[in-house]
């Protein structure tokens, strides 16, 4: 979608679009951080539905708490079995346990990985968006 959109409207326009619905994510998530469960030994991922109107304004639909996952085609099948991989690979990062300090949560420190990327780093004191 991101080429296409790229293609038909430009980079900036694209770039626009995709800093709004990163805005959206981090604005509802702010918003209800009182109220989520922070357990160190749980994660959670969340789907969020969002319409792009024809002036490529981004819409918040729905937040489900726990998206579907099942199937319906091969294409769907291999989109959430890639969510699935990448949520995980940041729940238990591949190098996890292999030192000392590599064990228990929060052991993930990349920026980026596969399709998901960090919008916020809290934890580093800034507040700041990261951009990726």
């Amino acid at each position: 979608m991101k080429l296409y959109i790229e293609q038909t409207r430009g980079k900036e326009a694209c770039e626009r679009l995709f800093d709004a619905i990163k805005s959206i994510i981090f604005i509802s998530l702010k918003s209800v951080q009182n109220v989520i469960i922070n357990d160190r030994h749980c994660f959670e991922v969340y789907g969020f539905d969002i319409l792009i109107d024809d002036n490529l304004k981004p819409w918040l639909i729905e937040i489900n708490a726990s998206p579907s996952l099942s199937t319906t085609t091969e294409t769907d099948r291999i989109l959430k079995m890639q969510v699935i991989n990448d949520a995980f690979n940041i729940v238990v990062p591949p190098d996890w346990g292999e030192e000392p300090h590599k064990h228990g949560a929060n052991t993930f420190s990349e920026k980026r990985s596969g399709n998901f990327n960090l919008i916020i780093d809290e934890g580093a004191g800034t507040g700041a968006e990261a951009k990726l």
